[in-house]
């Protein structure tokens, strides 16, 4: 027969883990991305330094987790993942009320991975600076051999191709550069430049004229196609083009001074005069304001006969 004193400590250790159960603080939350999708299998670390009391627990395939049972106090929570940039903070838990965490985790960036001939670039380029273009061209010719569609690529070896005069050649890798990459506008320049020196001027512009359907607001193509038409003398196109380019950059000084050429071919001297004097109000350079400023003195005697 059990005594009553002993059903008194029997009923006492029943009670017992109930209240402290009670006394014990719950947590949860949700972990997203960014985006707001859900992040599973994330592990969330509870940890009191001054007890080294840890709690580890994870989300499940919602995002979500739940934690109960835990000692008031105030924890360090760390959530962590691979893939993802963790995540820490200081939480206080109590008996009551629950405690809430969302978070959101950051995808780690992604390290660009350098091509495997980026070495041979950069190499190739100091070769370039120094102007040993022949050998810089059979490095760039190199990597064009296993990686023939890189339009950076083929517009440094038409560079090269230039500087050693070979200007049919240029054409070409510039040629291959836009079409590889239309919006390649430097590449239009430089077709431009080897297109003059082979007085192609018909073949060019029409590249550069496909290019201005799709980027009529472009500086540099607008700019190209003044330039070309300009010295194969349609000084009509070449001021539309021209007037445009100095309408859209705000480094218009060089478009006003090809204007300056191109009205004075039309005749117009009074529009050359102010297209020279947009330049000279642009220009920082003492030489080159004192040469154009004797241009505008000659065309203006002209306009007094």
């Amino acid at each position: 027969m059990i005594s009553r004193r002993t059903r008194i400590i029997f009923a006492l250790a029943l009670v017992s883990p109930l209240v402290l159960s009670g006394a014990a603080g719950v947590i949860k939350g949700k972990v997203t991305d960014p985006d707001g999708n859900p992040v599973k299998n994330v592990r969330i670390t509870l940890r009191d330094t001054t007890r080294g009391k840890t709690y580890v627990f994870k989300t499940d395939k919602n995002g979500g987790y739940f934690h109960r049972g835990i000692d008031p106090s105030d924890y360090m929570m760390k959530l962590e993942k691979e893939g993802y940039l963790p995540l820490e903070g200081q939480v206080s838990v109590a008996p009551k009320p629950e405690v809430v965490r969302n978070a959101v985790l950051a995808p780690v960036a992604e390290q660009p991975v350098k091509p495997t001939w980026d070495g041979t670039n950069i190499e190739a380029k100091r070769l370039y600076k120094e102007g040993r273009y022949e050998e810089a061209l059979k490095l760039y010719r190199g990597i064009l051999g296993g990686n023939a569609g890189l339009a950076q690529i083929q517009f440094y070896a038409g560079n090269c191709l230039f500087r050693l005069e070979k200007y049919e050649e240029a054409l070409g890798s510039f040629k291959e550069a836009v079409r590889l990459k239309p919006d390649f506008f430097d590449a239009y320049t430089n077709l431009a430049n080897a297109s003059d020196k082979l007085k192609k001027y018909d073949e060019a512009l029409l590249l550069i004229e496909q290019a201005l359907a799709i980027y009529p607001e472009n500086p540099a193509l607008l700019s190209s196609a003044g330039q070309l038409c300009l010295i194969s003398n349609r000084n009509d196109r070449a001021v539309g083009y021209l007037e445009k380019a100095a309408s859209l950059d705000p480094d218009a000084r060089r478009h006003y001074y090809s204007l300056g050429i191109a009205y004075t071919r039309k005749g117009d001297l009074a529009a050359a005069v102010q297209s020279y004097r947009k330049f000279l109000a642009l220009n920082a350079d003492p030489a080159e304001a004192a040469r154009v400023g004797r241009i505008v003195d000659r065309l203006k005697s002209r306009m007094k006969k």
